[in-house]
């Protein structure tokens, strides 16, 4: 079985080749953690894409990028939390005409914890430690033009509670805490 979905995989691969185009992309995030005492706060995402055409109207567009995410404090009882990801997200691409310039995105995605930065206030948020990692879905809209550059605005929902351990009393309201992330920004695919 597996050197059945290897084959069928190389032959998608070989066949795509030709038009895949691999990119960069970069922006601002604006995040806010649900059921907490913190506000959102902005922050930056970065990486790259490898944008593979399956039909005339849907491309498909696995990304890998780091995401700055968390929270600012509005207290001075307790601390900004800032979560950094490295963000694996499988991107469907929509587009609504043949010309390939305005499209709609949705997928999947998984964000791996990477590290925290906490700026303590009164020894408060010391011991915060966060889930290892977030599955995601997201949604967007962007509009691509002849030379490779890309606008696009995308929405990103944490499923996994971020679950602060050793916090409760500090940021939680109760409940389960999820990322909410908007991304605004750019992305450049390199012409062959």
């Amino acid at each position: 079985m597996k050197k059945i979905l290897l084959f069928l995989f190389s032959c998608f691969v070989f066949h795509s080749y030709s038009q895949t185009l691999f990119g960069v992309r970069g922006g601002l995030n604006h995040s806010g953690i649900t059921n907490t005492l913190l506000d959102k706060k902005n922050g930056a995402y970065f990486g790259v894409l490898v944008d593979i055409p399956i039909k005339n109207r849907y491309s498909m567009q696995p990304e890998i990028y780091y995401s700055s995410q968390g929270g600012k404090s509005n207290s001075i009882e307790f601390s900004n939390l800032n979560i950094d990801y490295i963000a694996i997200s499988f991107v469907n691409k929509f587009y609504f005409t043949d010309k390939k310039n305005i499209h709609f995105t949705i997928g999947p995605g998984l964000d791996y914890f990477v590290s925290k930065q906490i700026n303590i206030r009164n020894g408060i948020g010391e011991n915060v430690s966060i889930t290892p990692f977030d599955a995601v879905i997201f949604a967007g809209l962007g509009c691509e033009f002849g030379f490779g550059l890309t606008l696009e605005a995308r929405y990103k929902q944490g499923v996994i509670s971020t679950d602060f351990f050793g916090s409760s009393d500090v940021y939680e309201l109760g409940g389960s805490q999820f990322n909410q992330v908007f991304q605004v920004g750019i992305a450049y695919k390199f012409k062959p």
